[in-house]
């Protein structure tokens, strides 16, 4: 693949902003309480990047499979990643940053996807960024075993269209990964999850009002997870090693194609309306309506 100068990149992102964020006042929701604001970020200083933990390093594998991270310097006030080949599914393991969060929470994200060329979709198979939620792991790479990776993500880019836009959810329980994709209308888009007792909701804001993209139960998940960022790329170029090799390596003779970028990272605690407490959100008797209107923008 060949490779675009980051200076012809810088450039080429600082035009690609869309006016998303003037679609939604905050990205707080309407029902939520700010006891978790000292974790949000925007991306205003190289210093952010200290402040979120990865996965590789807190487990001990220390094989950074990002080719690029940072904050600011590509795009001022964003934070970049650009993975190498990579991958979340089953038993691999890729990207993560991560602060570990206790207790029900909401995260929202403003997210911009591309190929590497800074225009148009991804063309590698699941090449996507977005937020995750993930049940920490007390291991060592020597000790690491099988059908244990416990998590949910929400994410854009491309999945098994490259070179179309699209969204990627996916539960995994127990390494059983069970995925859906659909349509976006670009690479832009607000994403947000929200924990609530034993529910997960991911939801989406492609510009013209949030939506309820999937909601899943997930009584698994312990009380503190690990929430952040994360990105990967290149499934076919990933998924030619097993599992355990993947997630030691760093692949560089892959066809990554993707740079994700985060406009900010905003945590609250969700404030359930009394008509809904003690309920499982993921329950279909809940109607989508009823979750917007405590879990949708400002």
């Amino acid at each position: 693949m060949k490779t675009i100068p980051w200076l012809v990149i810088s450039f080429l992102l600082a035009g690609c902003g869309s006016d998303l964020g003037n679609a939604v006042a905050d990205g707080g929701g309407q029902g939520a309480t700010t006891d978790l604001s000292a974790l949000s970020d925007g991306f205003d200083s190289a210093a952010s990047l200290a402040k979120w933990q990865r996965v590789e390093k807190v487990e001990g594998w220390n094989n950074d499979q990002l080719e690029r991270v940072d904050a600011g310097t590509t795009r001022a006030g964003w934070l970049t990643m650009v993975p190498y080949t990579s991958t979340w599914y089953q038993d691999y393991r890729g990207i993560l940053l991560f602060k570990p969060v206790t207790g029900d929470f909401m995260v929202t994200a403003k997210l911009h996807v591309s190929g590497r060329t800074g225009g148009g979709p991804p063309r590698a198979q699941f090449s996507l960024g977005g937020l995750m939620i993930r049940t920490p792991r007390t291991i060592t790479p020597s000790t690491w075993r099988r059908g244990t990776e416990n998590y949910v993500f929400l994410s854009a880019g491309a999945a098994n269209e490259p070179g179309r836009f699209q969204f990627e959810v996916k539960t995994t329980i127990n390494s059983d990964s069970q995925l859906v994709t659909a349509p976006a209308p670009s690479g832009d888009a607000l994403i947000r999850l929200v924990r609530v007792g034993e529910s997960v909701i991911a939801l989406r804001n492609s510009g013209d009002g949030w939506t309820v993209h999937r909601r899943y139960r997930r009584g698994d998940f312990p009380a503190t997870l690990q929430v952040g960022m994360t990105c990967y790329t290149d499934y076919p170029g990933a998924s030619r090693m097993d599992p355990p090799t993947h997630n030691r390596s760093v692949i560089r003779n892959g066809n990554p194609d993707l740079i994700a970028q985060y406009d900010y990272v905003r945590f609250a605690r969700p404030k359930v309306p009394s008509s809904l407490a003690g309920r499982a959100l993921d329950d279909p008797s809940i109607s989508d309506a009823q979750l917007l209107a405590f879990l949708g923008g400002a």
